[in-house]
């Protein structure tokens, strides 16, 4: 049996889902902490977080990515210099991230420096680093209907497209499923499409049709891979 999964964050946890390419009715919905995901059994997952890191400037990956869903381009954050990580406040991320680079980091990707410290001492750490690959969902809901979407995720005219895209792929129970597996755990609708979104990349990752941003390899001091995959 080989489970591929998509990940999406929810609070300071993350929402998993898995199947097995192909069986619409294997879907396993989890929400687990960062040091519980290596563990599980999925040949690959895709996730909605930054993985490699710059020392300064920009990623290409977010450039092109937040060029390729315009108009919904702001919603990819661009991602921190690795020395930011470290930064204890919003203040001394920006101190940090302007002596770098002449800029100050955003709130919103401050907010989310725990979970990519987390992630990064996952990957570091465990065999995770050979199987997890970065994705953003409004890249790949672009992908999947074939323009970028129109509406935000929290609009409920976006929320309905991104289920018609959901029910079309992963059937028409697919999201009530999922839903009815996380009850009572705090997890937002529009966690659950985006990590639907997530794991529709996955398939295409796991049937090698997948692209990314940049198309050329690009990775960081690390070796750590700089792409957004659809």
């Amino acid at each position: 049996m080989v489970q591929i999964a998509g990940i999406d964050g929810c609070g300071s946890r993350w929402l998993a889902i898995a199947h097995e390419p192909g069986d619409p009715n294997s879907l396993v919905a989890q929400v687990l902490d960062t040091e519980d995901l290596a563990a599980q059994p999925w040949a690959l997952a895709a996730i909605d977080i930054p993985i490699g890191l710059p020392e300064r400037g920009s990623r290409d990956a977010d450039l092109l990515a937040r060029k390729f869903i315009q108009p919904r381009g702001s919603s990819v954050f661009p991602s921190p210099i690795r020395s930011a990580l470290s930064a204890q406040s919003w203040s001394e991320a920006c101190d940090i991230t302007y002596a770098q680079v002449g800029r100050r980091i955003s709130q919103q990707t401050f907010a989310i420096l725990p979970k990519i410290l987390s992630v990064d001492k996952c990957i570091r750490s465990t065999s995770l680093r050979d199987r997890l690959f970065e994705v953003h969902p409004e890249v790949s809901f672009a992908a999947w209907q074939g323009c970028p979407l129109q509406y935000a995720k929290r609009d409920n005219r976006g929320h309905e497209l991104r289920c018609t895209l959901i029910s079309a792929f992963f059937g028409d129970s697919a999201f009530a499923n999922v839903a009815s597996q996380v009850k009572g755990m705090r997890v937002a609708a529009d966690d659950i499409a985006d990590a639907f979104a997530a794991l529709w990349s996955a398939n295409r990752l796991f049937s090698g049709t997948a692209a990314r941003f940049p198309a050329e390899p690009a990775f960081d001091g690390l070796g750590l891979p700089m792409h957004i995959w659809y």
